[in-house]
Protein backbone atom coordinates (compact mmCIF):
# COMPACT_ATOMS: atom_id res chain seq x y z
CA UNK A 1 0.00 0.00 0.00
CA UNK A 2 2.89 2.14 -0.49
CA UNK A 3 1.62 3.79 -3.75
CA UNK A 4 0.43 7.74 -3.24
CA UNK A 5 -3.18 8.10 -1.97
CA UNK A 6 -5.50 10.69 -3.02
CA UNK A 7 -6.57 11.82 0.20
CA UNK A 8 -9.86 13.92 -1.32
CA UNK A 9 -11.57 10.59 -1.62
CA UNK A 10 -11.04 9.44 2.03
CA UNK A 11 -13.73 10.51 4.36
CA UNK A 12 -16.47 8.57 5.93
CA UNK A 13 -18.90 9.19 3.21
CA UNK A 14 -17.20 6.67 1.01
CA UNK A 15 -16.90 3.83 3.16
CA UNK A 16 -15.16 1.44 0.40
CA UNK A 17 -12.23 3.38 0.03
CA UNK A 18 -11.61 3.68 4.09
CA UNK A 19 -12.14 -0.34 4.03
CA UNK A 20 -9.09 -0.90 2.48
CA UNK A 21 -7.14 1.11 5.33
CA UNK A 22 -8.94 -1.63 7.99
CA UNK A 23 -7.76 -5.39 8.83
CA UNK A 24 -10.28 -8.34 8.96
CA UNK A 25 -9.94 -8.08 12.37
CA UNK A 26 -11.29 -4.03 12.43
CA UNK A 27 -8.04 -2.68 13.56
CA UNK A 28 -6.74 0.29 11.29
CA UNK A 29 -3.60 -0.16 9.31
CA UNK A 30 -0.68 1.30 10.97
CA UNK A 31 1.58 4.06 8.91
CA UNK A 32 4.42 1.54 8.33
CA UNK A 33 1.88 -0.73 6.03
CA UNK A 34 -0.01 2.29 4.66
CA UNK A 35 2.85 4.99 3.25
CA UNK A 36 0.67 7.76 4.47
CA UNK A 37 2.13 10.58 6.76
CA UNK A 38 1.81 11.18 10.24
CA UNK A 39 -0.55 14.30 9.04
CA UNK A 40 -3.06 11.61 6.56
CA UNK A 41 -2.90 8.71 9.00
CA UNK A 42 -4.79 10.94 11.68
CA UNK A 43 -7.20 12.08 9.22
CA UNK A 44 -7.47 8.95 8.30
CA UNK A 45 -8.28 7.66 11.50
CA UNK A 46 -10.69 10.13 12.33
CA UNK A 47 -12.79 9.31 8.68
CA UNK A 48 -12.30 5.83 9.46
CA UNK A 49 -13.83 6.46 13.26
CA UNK A 50 -16.65 9.01 12.02
CA UNK A 51 -17.84 6.36 9.53
CA UNK A 52 -18.05 3.60 12.27
CA UNK A 53 -19.63 5.76 14.74
CA UNK A 54 -22.25 6.61 11.80
CA UNK A 55 -22.79 2.18 11.16
CA UNK A 56 -21.39 3.21 7.63
CA UNK A 57 -18.28 0.75 8.21
CA UNK A 58 -18.33 -2.30 10.35
CA UNK A 59 -16.24 -1.83 13.97
CA UNK A 60 -15.04 -5.73 13.17
CA UNK A 61 -15.33 -7.39 9.80
CA UNK A 62 -17.17 -10.99 10.59
CA UNK A 63 -17.23 -13.87 8.50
Amino acid sequence: MAKKIDMTNLNYKNPSALGKFVTPQGYIVPRSKSGLSQKEQRRLAREIKRARHLAMLPFTQTV
